[in-house]
């Protein structure tokens, strides 16, 4: 795994020391450390990290709330409690985290945690990234379609026809069909 750039955020000095010294060990970089939810929020916008741990029991903003925000500045999150309750779980859940460590925190589980969640982020990147792609084609489509059908009532021809003059106009006028079928959808309105 490459190396990661990760703020750490826990309200206790030597828990976030600890796992400062496991993420050194391991070759990612430690861009920033919080002792509170506020903290963590500002560091985030500044360093703009790869990743976050965040502790769900901090002053001024808990690490739920935090995870929120994160996920909103498009920064994986993984949690660290010592509570394992389902009510912490199931708000996790609602936040969208990418794992939940209970402690205390070895480096056996925090390592795998980080490799795991860091893909599952990526692979959520890629299909928010893909599904963009596919609104944005069929956007497009949906365009040249009601060109091709306001060509063809226009100009009494079929729509196979409309589709091929849609095609010599764009490439005369050197612009894309979709532009082109933007321009005659809204003269037509």
């Amino acid at each position: 795994m490459s190396e990661l750039s990760i703020l750490i955020a826990d309200d206790e000095a030597l828990i976030r020391l600890d796992i400062k010294e496991m993420l050194q060990g391991a070759g990612h970089i430690v861009c920033a450390e919080a002792n509170n939810g506020l903290k963590a929020v500002e560091l985030a916008k500044s360093f703009a990290p790869d990743l976050a741990i965040l502790d769900v029991m901090m002053p001024k903003l808990d690490g739920l709330e935090v995870a929120k925000i994160l996920h909103t500045m498009n920064i994986p999150v993984i949690l660290l409690t010592a509570y394992s309750q389902t009510k912490f779980i199931n708000r996790a859940e609602k936040v969208s985290v990418y794992g939940y460590l209970v402690k205390p925190i070895t480096e056996r589980d925090l390592l795998p945690a980080i490799q795991i969640a860091y893909a599952r982020w990526r692979e959520m990147q890629a299909v928010q990234s893909k599904l963009e792609t596919t609104q944005q084609e069929l956007h497009s489509q949906k365009q040249v379609s009601r060109a091709k059908a306001i060509l063809a009532a226009r100009e009494g021809i079929s729509e196979y026809e409309a589709h091929q003059l849609l095609i010599h106009q764009a490439m005369d006028q050197r612009i894309t069909v979709v532009k082109l079928a933007d321009q005659i959808i809204k003269t037509a309105e």
